[in-house]
Parts: structure tokens; C-alpha cells; sequence
């Protein structure tokens, strides 16, 4: 086991290395960032994923969450030296001195949620994820008190009658022997962790075929409810309603058929998406350009609303991104920003340089997304519970798909929000860099 858990050690630090360089690859880098979490989750040992600044604890599977007698959110609400039953001091002393012994592991004494102290053996490699730092950590316990910790097998000589040293032949044999076996352990962990991504995978199709069909089922079929109820209500003859009221119901249905293109439209996107039809074509293109045409799209609607839209981009900053992608990320974004802004509200789009990205918002003082529907954002396989000021439910398609979009050009996107205070929607583009004349 404990040899198992070095090799898994040794493969993901070898993939981490790959993208040392000035200038990775950043789908590959993705694809690699995906194929750790799997392997993070995996129950063959008990893990955690530690930040280097804080020794916060970020992340752990359920094995670890067993073993401490804690959920994941109050693992992640501890720091590492919180469930050990060593000091700081001593947990840092250890792990110096494994350090200065030359060994791959180091021994601690951690506490579970009952106090009951547990001997552990540890082992760790430093990794980078999204650009943070982390300790990788793969622990075992010792069963008892007797379980020696690794060590690295020596033949023992007591008698030079019964050994002797191998003969070159016999080295360069024993050598081969030993390539074989850790060529099959690391293709074991390889095997063992694409079982378990294909595991995921299927279970991500599974939920997102559920959620697709709930969407459809559900969601378009009370769309077309609404549209025919309004249409009907204008055809029927009975109807003597005055001309204003006639008007309102005409608005009524004007809004709602704009909804269901916009919902159609956004459908049909994710499924190209899925089948790997949409192309990703990434230029040079000026922000601010992309923004004012979003911003021109919904002007009238803000009008509409009483709402103050503001394109605060700046008009120097340049990326390198697919246009069409980043258009429809921004209509997504601004559209249910306007949507969840009450009458008289403010919506802005802003921008701020790091490092070589930039950081995009879509800010609102509306009213604002609860905790428990911030965990459910761009996922597919979960169902949002919450309405804009018209009382209408969203499906959250948008946003799942400005997802998938910001993942293509290698970034990400995260949400700030207070339910009564408003939301921020933000995402990181790459910057243009300027050409070497």
C-alpha cells in the first residue's frame, strides 16, 4: 500500500512538471488539474490537498473525511496542524528532519473528531493548481504500534559463506526486474484512476441527461403554457378588454417569446457544445469593442426596468479570446444581471488587470443568491431554486455554458454574492501580449 501511494506520488508529480515552463499549455494544463481532482477523490488512501501560504486544508476525499470524523466543510474550515496531535513546532521538526534524512514520508500522531489520537504515516509533494500553491498529502495509518513505517529493503549480510554480491549480469538483471515492477505499479494507478474518471464521467452523463430531459420537459413546456395563454386570451372574442390592457397582454407576450429564443438558443449551443461541434477560434480582439455591444443588445431592456447599465471596461485592454464565445458569456452574464436587479438598480461591467489575465465582472445591487444555489451554479446535474423580480424561475443553462466557454480558452469563473445585497459575477480572460518587433 504504502508503495502504491509513492508511485501515485511520483506520476502526479511528473505530470505537474510537465508545465513548469513560462508559457503551458493551458487545455492540457486542464485536462491534468481534472485528471488530479479524480484522483484526489479516490479511496485507496486517506488525502488531503493543504495550501502552502495558510496549511489551510482545501479539499479531501471521503476516506480522510471517515477517518478525521468530519464532513468535507469541516475539514475545510481546519488548518493542518488542527487535527494533529503534534504542536506546529513538532509537525515542522518532523518534516525537516525527513527532509534532512532523505526520506519520502515523515511520521505524525493526528486526532480524530473524538479526540482519539491515531499514528500516521505521511507522504507529500508540492503542486500548483488555477496558480496556488498546495501540498498534495497521501496518508496511512498504523494499525498499531508494532507496523513499521516503509523503509527501503537491504539485504542484510550475516554470512559471506551465504551471500555474496551479484555479479554484473545478475545486477543488470535485478535492475531490470525492479524497472518492471515500478513501470507495472505506475501502470496500475494510471489504470485504477481512468476506471475511476470513467466512473465519474458516466455518472456526470447520467445526471446531466436527467437534468437535460427536466429542462425540456419542464422548463420549455411552461414557457410555450405562458405564450399560448397570452395569445389565446388576445384571439378569444369574449375579450373586451380596453386597448391599453390589450397592448400589456402584446408585451407580455412579445417578452416571453424573447425568453424562449433566448432559452432555445442557449439549449441548442450546450448540446453543440456536448457533441464537440463549437469550434474554438481565439484572436486578438479590443474588450471594450465586445462590451459595448452587449451593452448596446440591452440597453432598451434596462430602460424598460429603470436600471442604470454601465460598460466601465477599459478601452486599452486587449485579449486573446474567440469573440463569439466571450458575446455569449457577456449576453448570459448582463442578461440576468438586469433580470435579478429590482427597478431602479445598477448594473456594471468592469475589468482589472493581473498579472496576464484579466479579471471580467458583471456586478448588481439585485437580489442576490443564497449559499445553498451559489453550490448549485454551472453545474447541470442540480436544480436551482430561485426567482427573478418578475417571480420567473431560470434554469441556469446560461451560466453552465459560459462555463464551458471560459474553460475552453483555459479559465475560470467564480461568484461573489449576498443574498438582499446583490451578486458579481467574475471571470478571467487571457491578455494580448505584445508583439516582439
Amino acid at each position: 500500500m504504502y508503495d502504491f501511494s509513492l508511485h501515485e506520488l511520483k506520476i502526479i508529480k511528473a505530470e505537474f512538471e510537465k508545465f513548469s515552463g513560462e508559457d503551458p499549455n493551458h487545455e492540457e494544463l486542464l485536462k491534468t488539474e481534472k485528471f488530479f481532482r479524480r484522483i484526489l477523490k479516490n479511496n485507496n488512501a486517506i488525502k488531503l490537498l493543504i495550501d502552502r501560504e495558510t496549511f489551510q486544508i482545501v479539499d479531501s476525499n471521503e476516506l480522510a473525511q471517515n477517518f478525521y470524523g468530519f464532513n468535507e466543510e469541516e475539514l475545510q474550515q481546519k488548518q493542518i496542524f488542527e487535527i494533529n496531535a503534534l504542536t506546529k513546532d513538532e509537525v515542522i521538526e518532523e518534516y525537516e528532519r525527513a527532509t534532512e534524512e532523505d526520506r519520502d514520508y515523515f511520521e505524525s500522531r493526528q486526532k480524530d473528531a473524538n479526540g482519539n489520537i491515531k499514528k500516521v504515516i505521511v507522504r507529500s509533494t508540492p503542486i500548483t493548481l488555477s496558480g496556488k500553491n498546495y501540498f498534495y498529502l497521501v496518508i496511512h495509518e498504523l494499525e498499531n504500534e508494532a507496523e513499521e513505517p516503509p523503509q527501503e529493503e537491504k539485504p542484510e549480510v550475516k554470512d559471506p559463506t551465504i551471500y555474496s554480491l551479484p555479479n554484473s549480469a545478475e545486477k543488470v538483471e535485478f535492475d531490470n526486474d525492479l524497472d518492471i515492477i515500478e513501470k507495472n505499479a505506475r501502470d496500475l494507478v494510471i489504470l485504477s484512476n481512468k476506471l475511476a474518471e470513467s466512473e465519474e464521467k458516466l455518472k456526470e452523463i447520467n445526471a446531466s441527461k436527467d437534468r437535460f430531459f427536466s429542462i425540456i420537459s419542464h422548463d420549455l413546456k411552461n414557457s410555450f403554457f405562458s405564450i399560448m395563454s397570452l395569445s389565446k386570451k388576445l384571439t378569444d372574442p369574449e375579450f373586451d378588454g380596453s386597448n391599453e390592457q390589450k397592448t400589456h397582454i402584446a408585451q407580455m407576450l412579445h417578452e416571453n417569446s424573447k425568453r424562449l429564443y433566448s432559452f432555445l438558443e442557449n439549449l441548442l449551443t450546450w448540446a453543440r457544445v456536448q457533441r464537440g461541434e463549437t469550434i474554438y477560434e481565439p484572436g486578438n480582439k479590443n474588450l471594450r469593442e465586445i462590451t459595448s455591444e452587449i451593452t448596446d443588445i440591452f440597453n432598451l431592456k434596462a430602460d424598460e426596468k429603470n436600471i442604470s447599465l454601465e460598460n466601465n471596461i477599459d478601452e486599452s485592454i486587449e485579449v486573446f479570446a474567440d469573440e463569439n464565445m466571450v458575446k455569449t458569456i457577456l449576453r448570459n452574464l448582463v442578461s440576468n444581471a438586469i433580470n435579478f436587479t429590482k427597478s431602479g438598480g445598477n448594473v456594471k461591467i468592469l475589468s482589472k488587470l493581473k498579472d496576464d489575465e484579466v479579471v471580467v465582472s458583471v456586478k448588481d445591487d439585485g437580489v442576490g443568491i443564497s449559499e445553498e444555489n451559489q453550490k448549485k451554479l454551472f453545474r447541470i446535474d442540480k436544480k436551482l431554486i430561485g426567482r427573478n423580480t418578475e417571480g420567473e424561475k431560470g434554469t441556469g443553462l446560461g451560466l453552465i455554458l459560459c462555463k464551458e466557454f471560459i474553460e475552453k480558452h483555459g479559465k475560470e469563473i467564480w461568484i461573489e454574492s449576498e443574498l438582499g445585497k446583490g451578486s458579481r459575477f467574475n471571470f478571467t480572460l487571457p491578455i494580448t501580449k505584445p508583439s516582439k518587433d
